[in-house]
C-alpha cells in the first residue's frame, strides 16, 4: 500500500514484494549509476516504511522482509563528493560506498540514518542513531556512531548488556 503524496525515480531497478507499507512523503531512488540493469533496491515483504523516509541507492539498498522503518530514516549507498573546496558540492556528483543489507524482523527506529552498512537480523536500532560499520544480528545498537549495547540470547529469551 503505497500512501500519496509519494515520489519513486528509477522503477525500473526496483523490487517490491507484497503486503508492503509505505507511509506519505517517502522517496525511493535507484540511479542507473553503473550502467547495468541490475536491481538497485529491494524491499521484501510485509515491511513498514514510515513517513518522510528517503532511500537512495546506486548499486544495492536491500531490505529484507518484516522490517519496520520509523519516520524520517534515510538509507544509502552513497555519499557526496567533497574534493573540490571551491566548486558547490551539490554540483560534485556522488559516488557509490557499499551496499545497505537490512536483515529479516529489523527495527529501525525514527530519525535513524544507515550508510553504507549491513544490519543482520532481528536487529533494533534505537531512534536518532547514525549506522556507519556493520551490526551483528540479534544486536541493539545506538547512537551516532551507532554502537552495539545489547545482544539477543536466544537460549535464555533475554537481552544482555554488551
Amino acid at each position: 500500500m503505497l500512501c500519496m503524496p509519494f515520489s519513486i525515480n528509477g522503477a525500473k531497478y526496483m523490487s517490491i514484494e507484497s503486503e508492503v507499507y509505505i507511509k506519505p512523503n517517502s522517496w525511493l531512488l535507484a540511479v542507473d549509476e553503473d550502467g547495468s540493469p541490475n536491481e538497485k533496491l529491494s524491499i521484501g515483504a510485509k515491511t513498514y516504511i514510515g513517513r518522510n523516509v528517503h532511500i537512495v541507492a546506486l548499486r544495492g539498498v536491500h531490505i529484507s522482509a518484516n522490517v519496520l522503518i520509523g519516520d524520517n530514516v534515510y538509507l544509502a549507498d552513497n555519499y557526496h563528493h567533497f574534493k573540490d573546496g571551491n566548486k558547490p558540492y551539490k554540483e560534485q556528483g556522488v559516488g557509490f560506498k557499499k551496499e545497505v543489507l537490512i536483515g529479516d524482523g529489523v527495527w529501525l527506529g525514527e530519525n535513524v540514518c544507515v550508510l553504507s552498512s549491513y544490519i543482520g537480523k532481528q536487529c533494533i536500532i534505537g531512534a536518532n542513531s547514525v549506522v556507519t560499520k556493520d551490526i551483528p544480528d540479534y544486536s541493539m545498537a545506538v547512537g551516532t556512531p551507532a554502537k552495539v549495547i545489547k545482544k539477543f540470547d536466544q537460549t535464555t529469551n533475554t537481552w544482555i548488556e554488551v
